[in-house]
């Protein structure tokens, strides 16, 4: 028995061919399934079996029929595909007459079996492919020709028909050059065909090119054409894909239209027109724009639709504008450009979302109006309503003044309308003629006023005659005098009041000058005391100037005296110590007592002639005598000398010297008397410091003057006394309780020394604790 099968995706196989067809039995089906799939699994494992076939023999189970005899199973495979093996050829019987030929030849039939499974496969999926293509052509919106070698076309799909206005019973197999190419284009497209059919130059028909084609109707179209060539069974075909431009090339033609009249009234619109990208940017501005701004089109494309607002307005806008976004609205405010001459330019700006395909902005339309004059406008009227609010309040408040200051004056005050009513009257003015309370009087007529208090006056017609002829003539008169019957003299004054040449009413003010005479009798008396009283300054000033001109010879004086004496004592005390020198020299020896005697000597002529010199130095200083040999000094190595100069004495109290000095440039200075200030001012620091206690000296610069302090721990200065420390002869008062040795000179010729450099000195200090002596000198090149 023999059988050809399939193994299906289920397991069970598809018998191809049986002989007999008792072979189909079920039972031996899957016996020879079963055997199949396992060692079609077992030899996917093994590749050279798999890439050229194998054959195995097995022996198959008794079937259960009486006295059937045993059999085997001898199954072919072909090479494998895929991983797969498309067949399997197996022969039934008796395994004794099966040899290696039977083998090869079951292989080779497993072999041919599977070339021919292969072959209608192959053209099953060919037919398939071939329904797929036709039914994508087909269905396509894109209209898709095809043309062969001889440019006649083969493929015509129902977009072109639709397209072109044919149909594809009548274009198929005729010439593309004939039917569908405009004739400027015929000779073009031969040539590029031939091209290509060449030597496979296809020239300008790469990629998407725009091309002109004809209609049933004659008419011409323009569309985007993708050319691909193809070779089919050795035969070249062209496949073309059009993409109708008509309703594009309308588009464009309306959007070009558009921008052309956008342009045209943006160029003639009174307004500022700029349109911009999402993120402000300036794509378009029209002249008005650019006038506006002081700006030119190219320095305003690709700029910030912002850049030419006024700087004081930027943050505003960007709010506003935020706002009107969240709300979906347009911006409207206005605001100020960026100034581009004496004047504020203002501006109206409306500024719209532009949408874009997708709903979302895809720009901005900003537009700006010229309101410079409105707002200049409404500044005006601003400061006009102010100003007459400013005038009406000041009108007011000196209408006040003025209520205020006639209600308090001392005379007595009336002022009438042009009607002759009394408009106001003062306490004073009634109390004068005895009238009673003013409020009374108001609104009431001057005529019968003026006839109430005629009966004041000696003589009452004079009153009345003299008081009608002064308001008739309307012209102002000052101290006009009238005599009261009581004795009285009264001086009265009148200003007629007019408002822009118009009388609008009187004005009267009444005084008592009976006391007058008295009063210039006083003021004549007052007058002589003053010009006595100026004479005696001017003897007292007199008196003053010689006084001064006596001290000042006094000081000079002394100024002479201390230098004359200073210089007669150098001598004597020079001698004394220079002897002393050479007594202590005497080759016989000294006793004891003698030696300590003159230690005494020594120290006190020292001591004596240290004074004298601080005073004759003092002495050339205020007579300005003293020069200054200046010279650049080393702030820093001036201040070691100094250490080194003063530490034997510190060191006999157990006294350390610190110096902390910073590097930096010279001053222009006396070595000499700079080495004076601070070797005055550390034998003090060292004086008056405790045992053991170190004083520190440190030196700092900022680049323009040095300072340099000088600290000590110790007795300390009284805060009541430290702005006096540097006068002469002055100690503090604790130094002077406890007895420490001093002439009260070294810090006036300290401060008298850093002065002459034009520097200054200072001193900080606290009772039983630190003092503090600071320096300053200017750095001078």
């Amino acid at each position: 028995m023999a059988l050809a099968l399939q193994q299906t995706e289920g397991g069970w196989p598809v018998v191809l061919g049986a002989y007999p067809q008792s072979a189909t039995d079920p039972a031996l089906l899957a016996a020879i399934g079963a055997l199949c799939a396992e060692h079609q699994g077992q030899c996917a494992e093994h590749q050279e079996q798999a890439a050229v076939g194998w054959s195995i023999q097995e022996p198959l189970q008794p079937t259960g029929q009486p006295g059937a005899a045993l059999l085997s199973v001898l199954l072919a495979f072909p090479p494998l595909a895929a991983g797969q093996s498309l067949c399997t050829l197996a022969l039934i019987g008796d395994p004794a007459g099966w040899n290696a030929a039977t083998h090869i030849t079951m292989r080779v039939l497993a072999a041919m079996v599977a070339a021919q499974i292969r072959h209608v496969n192959d053209i099953t999926v060919l037919a398939e492919r071939q329904a797929l293509s036709s039914a994508l052509i087909a269905g396509s919106p894109t209209p898709v020709l095809a043309a062969n070698s001889d440019v006649q076309i083969v493929e015509f799909n129902p977009a072109a028909e639709k397209f072109f206005g044919r149909r594809r019973e009548d274009v198929m197999g005729r010439q593309v050059t004939d039917l569908i190419l405009p004739e400027r284009d015929v000779a073009r497209t031969e040539q590029a065909v031939a091209s290509f059919l060449r030597d496979g130059d296809r020239g300008e028909f790469v990629g998407t090119i725009r091309a002109a084609f004809l209609r049933a109707d004659g008419t011409e179209v323009m569309a985007d054409m993708t050319p691909v060539p193809l070779i089919i069974d050795g035969e070249a075909h062209f496949c073309a894909f059009l993409r109708d431009l008509t309703e594009i090339e309308r588009s464009e033609a309306a959007s070009e239209a558009s921008q052309t009249r956008f342009e045209l009234l943006a160029r003639l619109a009174p307004v500022g027109i700029a349109l911009t990208d999402v993120q402000g940017r300036c794509t378009f501005v029209n002249d008005r724009w650019c006038v506006l701004t002081g700006t030119t089109a190219q320095e305003a494309i690709g700029a910030s639709w912002a850049m030419s607002l006024h700087p004081g307005d930027v943050r505003r806008i960007e709010r506003e504008w935020l706002r009107a976004a969240e709300h979906g609205a347009e911006l409207r405010t206005d605001l100020r450009l960026r100034a581009s001459g004496d004047q504020e330019t203002w501006v109206h700006a409306g500024v719209v979302a532009l949408p874009g395909p997708d709903g979302r902005p895809a720009g901005f339309l900003a537009a700006l109006t010229n309101v410079s004059d409105r707002k200049r406008a409404e500044a005006e009227r601003e400061r006009l309503l102010a100003a007459e609010r400013s005038a009406r309040r000041s009108l007011a408040a000196q209408t006040e003044r003025l209520n205020g200051l006639i209600a308090a004056a001392v005379f007595g005050v009336l002022s009438s309308a042009e009607d002759g009513l009394i408009t106001q009257v003062n306490k004073s003015f009634c109390d004068t003629f005895g009238l009673g309370e003013p409020a009374a009087l108001t609104g009431t007529p001057v005529t019968e006023l003026l006839l109430r208090i005629k009966l004041v006056f000696a003589d009452p017609d004079d009153f009345i005659r003299r008081t009608g002829e002064t308001k008739d003539r309307r012209q102002p008169v000052s101290g006009e005098q009238m005599t009261c019957a009581d004795g009285r003299t009264l001086a009265c004054d009148y200003w007629p009041v007019f408002v822009d040449g118009d009388y609008r009413g009187d004005f009267w003010s009444v005084s008592d000058v009976s006391d007058r005479t008295a009063l210039q009798e006083q003021r004549e008396r007052t007058l002589q005391a003053e010009l006595a009283a100026r004479e005696l300054a001017e003897l007292a000033q007199q008196q003053l100037t010689e006084q001064n001109e006596r001290l000042r010879e006094l000081d000079d004086a002394k100024t002479q005296f201390i230098a004359t004496v200073s210089h007669e004592l150098r001598t004597p005390l020079t001698s004394i110590v220079s002897f002393t020198e050479l007594l202590r020299g005497d080759e016989h020896g000294l006793t004891a007592d003698t030696e300590a005697f003159l230690d005494i000597i020594e120290r006190n002529a020292e001591r004596l002639l240290h004074l004298v010199g601080d005073l004759l130095l003092l002495s050339w200083i205020e007579a300005g005598v003293i020069p200054l040999d200046l010279a650049p000094v080393d702030i820093p190595g001036l201040l070691q000398e100094v250490a080194i100069s003063g530490s034997p004495g510190a060191a006999k109290r157990g006294i350390e010297i610190e110096v902390s000095a910073q590097e930096g440039p010279p001053i222009q200075g006396d070595q000499l008397r700079l080495h004076e200030v601070f070797d005055n001012l550390l034998s003090n620091a060292v004086k008056f410091s405790g045992q053991n206690s170190p004083v520190r000296i440190t030196a700092t610069h900022d680049g323009h003057r040095w300072r340099i302090e000088v600290e000590n721990t110790g007795i300390g200065i009284p805060p009541d006394e430290l702005g006096q420390v540097f006068a002469r002869f002055v100690r503090a008062t604790n130094a002077r309780k406890a007895s420490v040795p001093g002439t009260g000179l070294g810090l006036s010729v300290v401060k008298a020394i850093t002065e002459l450099h034009g520097g200054q000195v200072e001193a900080e200090s606290t009772v039983g604790g630190k003092t503090i002596f600071r320096v300053y000198l200017p750095i001078r090149q």
